[in-house]
């Protein structure tokens, strides 16, 4: 149970670390990023940090509710 969200929050986490910080500082808006914002490796790594345990938490409540529902037959 553990094994699977750790795993499935991985690539939730990497998708919202790029669709995040990495398009928008990158491609989308370089200018309004200035000198008081982090640098772009320190705030992707905030975001993927931040999200992986968000998501972990979300897909272990999923897995742990799943394991208490019995399917009806």
């Amino acid at each position: 149970m553990i094994n699977r969200s750790l795993k499935a929050a991985i690539g939730v986490s990497v998708g919202i670390t790029i669709g995040g910080i990495i398009i928008p500082r990158l491609f989308l808006f370089p200018e309004l990023y200035n000198e008081t914002f982090p640098s772009i490796i320190v705030h992707s790594m905030m975001y993927f940090i931040g999200s992986y345990i968000v998501s972990f938490l979300f897909f272990l409540l999923i897995e742990w509710i799943k394991s208490k529902v019995k399917p009806v037959d």
